[in-house]
């Protein structure tokens, strides 16, 4: 191959405060030898006139209704696949930035390794890109997936090009013969793990193998569609992770954890609701358990008679070995912390500050890298909070603060209790300390705090805060 033709598509859906930095992205590539597609899912903001009137040169494809991510990347592809000058197909957000030799990278190393039929390369976060979004996907034995090195200092990581497991769908490109061997995106997944599943299958039944690639850079604006924390996004994650489980999984293991599955469900998240007669989160925790068991069978069946032969094993060796999600590194605290009983209403100032949440205490020095709901704030050299709780003499409290720290060098959080000092030497990593607070008389159950970074010789410091509490000693919500 010496100039491979590339057709890129554009999934939009609401998405025109995006499109502009996007395309303009991709007509910037260094590699021309593409074609731009956008397909739009019946946009309520004006999407697709604007392509139409600002972008005449691009082929718009519009939808009567939205029909999710992997229908509308379907529709394109059977309207393409079958012509045999396009060599890959790549798919992308409309919510990304892509470096000028994005396609031209991925190119290049797919022509030293032919074999490599699905392609993705760094992903930065579009609003802080020191960090790391993801440079590939694990998925761990209870389905759940979480971007490689999320979060890490770009600077600080060396991860080579090769093979991964999985990539994110935000910025991929994939050759025509993979989809001509194993089909198009499944159906079954409105959003979310549609990637996962493609990547799945090409490990599985066919010769391909899914690689990354280190110097072909991407800028994501992580979660901006649904926020990082939504009940919708929740939902579709979940619903789209038991499927996946049963699709993929061997019939043998998926029988093993379904009882896993099962308590994992009820113990951590239906009950908790139930103690907290939340109905109604509770209900939809109930309804999308149900489809996993009501789907169920019908896999069962379906492996049994229509069973595929895999070509490849290694692919179940690269999964993590965990289970439960907790026990997976670098995966954000998410809608688990919302449902354990122990603190009050979100919305409030209360005892506890989930950044993005429950985050009213939160006074001046804070600030978010991402243009939707924060599930994490930046402290920048001094911030200060305010706690409500009913304080109880008779009780011993402790102040709990969950953050990331990607500084090699030692340096200090410096926390002000109202007349009371106390020092925190601040760890590498995500990283969870507990302190005990004196007694001390609290007005009207309020309570101020002053946090405050130091240890550098830089005089700009920042510290990545997920969690701020103040808890009894015998709470259930005190991290070990």
């Amino acid at each position: 191959m010496n100039d491979p033709k590339v057709a890129l598509i554009i999934i939009n859906y609401n998405g025109k405060p995006h499109l502009e930095e996007c395309i303009n992205s991709i007509k910037n590539q260094s590699y021309q030898n593409y074609k731009l597609i956008v397909i739009d899912n019946n946009s309520r903001d004006g999407s697709a006139s604007y392509i139409r009137e600002d972008y005449p040169d691009i082929e718009l494809i519009e939808n009567k209704k939205n029909i999710g991510f992997g229908k509308a990347i379907n529709k394109v592809l059977k309207l393409k696949t079958s012509d045999k000058d396009i060599d890959f197909f790549g798919i992308l957000n409309n919510d990304i930035r892509l470096d000028a030799h994005w396609v031209k990278n991925l190119i290049d190393y797919s022509k030293v390794n032919p074999k490599a039929g699905i392609l993705s390369g760094k992903i930065l976060l579009y609003h802080w890109p020191k960090y790391i979004n993801s440079t590939g996907v694990n998925i761990n034995y209870f389905g759940y997936g979480w971007d490689r090195n999320f979060f890490d200092l770009d600077k600080e990581t060396k991860t080579e090009s090769g093979p991964v497991l999985a990539v994110t769908g935000s910025a991929t490109l994939v050759k025509r013969e993979v989809f001509a061997q194993i089909g198009l995106y499944d159906n079954d997944y409105f959003m979310y793990y549609e990637d996962s599943d493609l990547c799945f299958r090409t490990w599985k039944y066919t010769d391909f193998t899914v690689d990354y690639v280190d110097d072909a850079v991407i800028y994501h604006k992580f979660s901006a569609s649904l926020g990082i924390f939504s009940t919708k996004k929740h939902f579709y994650l979940k619903r789209s992770r038991f499927i996946f489980i049963l699709k993929n999984f061997p019939l043998s293991f998926v029988t093993r954890i379904f009882p896993k599955i099962t308590r994992y469900e009820f113990n951590d998240f239906m009950l908790p609701l139930i103690k907290r007669l939340d109905f109604t989160n509770f209900f939809r925790e109930l309804y999308v358990y149900l489809i996993f068991l009501l789907r169920y069978p019908f896999y069962v069946f379906k492996k049994i008679i229509f069973r595929k032969k895999a070509k490849k094993k290694n692919w179940w060796e690269m999964l993590h070995k965990s289970y439960s999600k907790s026990a997976t590194r670098n995966i954000n605290l998410e809608f688990i912390d919302i449902i354990k009983p122990g603190f009050k209403t979100y919305g409030e100032v209360t005892n506890r500050i989930l950044m993005g949440i429950n985050d009213k205490g939160l006074g001046s020095g804070w600030t978010n890298i991402i243009n939707s709901i924060p599930r994490g704030r930046y402290i920048f050299n001094r911030a200060e909070c305010k706690f409500s709780l009913n304080y109880d003499k008779g009780k011993s409290y402790l102040f709990q603060i969950h953050y990331r720290n990607s500084q090699e060098e030692k340096r200090y959080l410096n926390l002000i209790f109202e007349n009371y000092f106390a020092t925190i030497t601040l760890k590498q990593g995500w990283v969870t300390e507990t302190i005990e607070i004196p007694d001390m008389p609290i007005e009207n159950g309020s309570f101020s705090l002053s946090l405050e970074i130091e240890g550098s010789n830089e005089s700009f410091q920042d510290l990545f805060v997920a969690e701020l509490a103040i808890l009894d000693d015998k709470s259930n919500i005190v991290r070990q």
